[in-house]
């Protein structure tokens, strides 16, 4: 993907006009945020998720062995996408050597691939994937765009403390087609307000996981936090087993998914393991957070302490 976005990268994102920083103000129209984006519905999307694919009800036919991990961004897409991988592979020994879990290129532009994305998309690449498949999207609840019962949806999501930390290493890395996609321009305590507010790459975090955790149109989600993906793995790799279907793993099978999900596999997608706002929050920074943790799941069930209480956060390992 990274080949393909060099050069006039903004010409070569974009469907479209792209309008220039509002010299006052220092964000982008349409919905004054300090990185591009386009606004679909009111929503912001970042410009490799124009409408056309945003909003289409054709991107692939679902099968019922289909999965679909959806995240807000950073929250633990690249190592659930490699979980049921793993475990697809470990439940199935007989799968074919030219299935895409073993020939395609890796992760999201592949082998597991974000059927929202510009440059990945290919109708009849995804027809023909040989199954079980599995694709991954940032797209809001209201843009699933495929019928409850369809296939599985894996919904993740991470304790936003630790979000805005790998948000602000993603938007301003030494990789020149992100930085250019987003030329975000604040210090990290600016991008600490910005995420608060609700104006970052993908919008308000807090917004984006209560649409799913109320699945009002019934679809069929496993709800799992990162922390259980990476503190109590063992634990997380079972739920998503049973999640899938299949029959109860055993240690050895357990053994090879963690074996091939390991963070240091992934670490090039900024994969680790949970507690970066100990180093890059000052304890104020922290409070805040808790704070507009403690209002916005007010009433939701499941969400760890960690997320709202400072001990809990300091104290998880």
């Amino acid at each position: 993907m990274e080949d393909k976005m060099k050069g006039s990268i903004l010409d070569d994102l974009s469907d479209g006009p792209i309008p220039a920083r509002d010299p006052t103000t220092g964000l982008f129209p349409p919905l004054n945020l300090p990185v591009h984006h386009y606004s679909i519905d009111g929503r912001p999307y970042v410009l490799m998720n124009p409408e056309r694919l945003v909003k289409n009800k054709d991107l692939f036919t679902p099968r019922p062995d289909d999965v679909m991990v959806a995240t807000y961004p950073r929250n633990g897409t690249a190592l659930c996408l490699s979980l049921c991988m793993h475990i697809h592979i470990a439940q199935n020994p007989n799968l074919p050597s030219d299935h895409p879990f073993f020939t395609e290129l890796e992760g999201d532009r592949g082998q597991t691939p974000w059927v929202h994305n510009k440059f990945i998309y290919e109708k009849e690449k995804i027809e023909n994937m040989a199954g079980p498949r599995v694709f991954k999207t940032h797209n809001y609840y209201m843009h699933l765009n495929v019928d409850p019962g369809t296939l599985k949806i894996i919904h993740v999501y991470r304790n936003p403390k630790d979000v805005v930390c790998s948000q602000f290493h993603h938007m301003a890395p030494p990789v020149p087609y992100l930085s250019k996609m987003f030329e975000f321009e604040g210090s990290f305590s600016d991008c600490c307000d910005y995420f608060l507010s609700g104006g970052l790459e993908n919008g308000c975090y807090w917004e984006f996981n209560r649409e799913f955790l109320d699945n009002k149109d019934g679809h069929t989600i496993l709800h799992l936090n990162y922390e259980e993906l990476t503190l109590r793995k063992r634990d997380g790799i079972r739920k998503i087993n049973e999640f899938l279907g299949y029959p109860a793993m055993t240690e050895e099978q357990v053994d090879a998914v963690v074996k091939g999900t390991t963070l240091v596999k992934l670490r090039k997608n900024q994969v680790g393991k949970p507690g970066k706002a100990r180093e890059m929050l000052t304890a104020e920074q922290r409070e805040r957070f808790d704070v507009k943790c403690r209002k916005e799941f007010d009433g939701y069930t499941g969400i760890p302490e960690s997320y709202f209480s400072e001990s809990a956060y300091m104290g998880q390992n």
